[in-house]
């Protein structure tokens, strides 16, 4: 056996070394294999007892053909003719195995404690360019790991830097990856990474969270300001027309009642501005969603819009219930408004516990909104939720700021997916708990 491939099984912790061919040969082993396992044995299956063998030869044939490593506990014929467990890690390789074994008591804390991190721990050979390594956290992402490991290492080789970190994105996730070079018996590179698809939501989320709350406060500030001078102006246009006739008169008059429409947005502005008095608790939703559709069915109907809800798990969400279905009520409006003269067009409500922010300290529920209909174009999508921003030819552009109000309120957080011809998703995050 080369010195190399010496090297390599050391480095995964191994005790007992072996070089196994494809037709199970012994062709090399390491003195502690001569002192744990029996003289004289060559084919590598005689080395487990009888009725292990055919399991044995199967798992390294799976191995072989899918070009992965094989961790497995087996129990081993001793050099005293007994049995013992020991901790099997098999590398298949061009022409084999590479074989380690190691006794359970010594191998399976080091493996628990690998395995129990909440981060990847990959081995890269670049000689062989393969992953010769992963542990349990890394093979939940077993589709995801090569384009992981390949965009790391192109980033290395292009010089953005050595053992920082670095943040990966495959097929709608993101990975924090940290590389570090290995250079003993063979060249390579030890990959640590962790998926903060949740937390980069969240930021992107609370940073849209602070950018509205500056727009409503500059709103709310601007709302008193613009009072006083609409005061003057209706004024004066009362007065005006006492003084005017005939289609003067009538010009008079339709300031006045603009300047009345003007101050009725001001002050629900200014309403909606206030301090929240939200009381959120814990409540099942299904209840709400269900109550909401019934107060919404007749102009669904009306419309000719079927409005379905889709239970995935019965939750419960912190939030206040009155907020909750002020929220809905504004979300299926906008969808009806959107379903308008398309036909086929459907809502949707559906909920149920959420796995986005599985990595913050509470567990969130959600409910999505969505519809078929006209959607929304990508350079509308972040402007929906401020205040008095409408598309709608009699919309006051409140609905949806206060749907996001009473969402912070309520410490949630709401999401919007769209395009245009396809249709729109609202998806509302609270604190929630699944219901035994």
């Amino acid at each position: 056996m080369s010195v190399v491939s010496i090297g390599r099984l050391i480095d995964l912790s191994s005790d007992i070394l072996i070089e196994v061919d494809l037709s199970f040969k012994i062709r090399d082993k390491n003195r502690k294999a001569s002192r744990y396992l029996r003289d004289g044995v060559e084919n590598f299956l005689e080395i487990f007892p009888e009725k292990y063998r055919t399991i044995v030869e199967k798992l390294l044939y799976g191995a072989h053909r899918t070009f992965q490593p094989l961790s497995i506990r087996v129990p081993v014929i001793t050099k005293e003719g007994g049995t013992s467990v020991f901790y099997m890690r098999v590398v298949p390789v061009e022409k084999g195995y590479f074989v380690s074994l190691k006794p359970e008591r010594q191998a399976g804390l080091a493996e628990e404690i690998i395995n129990s991190i909440d981060y990847g721990v990959v081995l890269f050979d670049e000689d062989t360019d393969s992953i010769i390594y992963r542990n349990k956290y890394a093979s939940r992402f077993q589709k995801a790991l090569p384009s992981i490991v390949l965009s790391a290492l192109e980033k290395i080789r292009n010089g953005e830097g050595i053992e920082k970190s670095l943040e990966i994105s495959v097929d709608e996730r993101v990975f924090l990856v940290h590389v570090k070079p290995f250079r003993r018996s063979f060249n390579g590179y030890i990959l640590l990474f962790r998926d903060i698809t949740g937390e980069k939501k969240m930021q992107e989320l609370m940073s849209m969270v602070d950018r509205l709350s500056s727009v409503g406060i500059m709103a709310a500030s601007l709302a008193h300001e613009i009072r006083n001078p609409l005061t003057s102006v209706k004024v004066l246009a009362q007065t005006l027309a006492q003084d005017l006739s005939g289609p003067r008169k009538m010009m008079a008059q339709k300031i006045s009642r603009q300047v009345d429409r003007v101050n009725e947005l001001i002050t629900k502005l200014l309403f909606y501005s206030k301090p929240s008095s939200s009381r959120p608790r814990y409540i099942r939703v299904s209840e709400i969603i269900r109550e909401v559709i019934d107060i919404m069915r007749p102009q669904a109907d009306k419309r000719g819009v079927p409005v379905e809800y889709v239970s995935l798990e019965e939750v419960e969400l912190f939030v206040d219930p009155k907020d909750l279905q002020q929220i809905l009520i504004n979300l299926i409006l906008n969808a009806l408004d959107a379903c308008e003269g398309i036909p086929g067009c459907r809502v949707r409500i559906e909920s149920g516990m959420s796995d986005v922010f599985a990595d913050t300290n509470h567990k969130y529920g959600y409910i999505k909104v969505s519809d078929s209909g006209r959607g929304i174009p990508q350079e509308e999508l972040e402007r929906i939720f401020y205040p008095f921003y409408t598309t709608k030819e009699k919309g006051t552009g409140l609905g949806l700021y206060v749907v996001h109000k009473l969402v912070k309120d309520n410490e949630g957080i709401v999401e919007v997916k769209s395009a245009p011809d396809t249709g729109t998703e609202f998806t509302l995050y609270f604190k929630g708990r699944e219901v035994k």
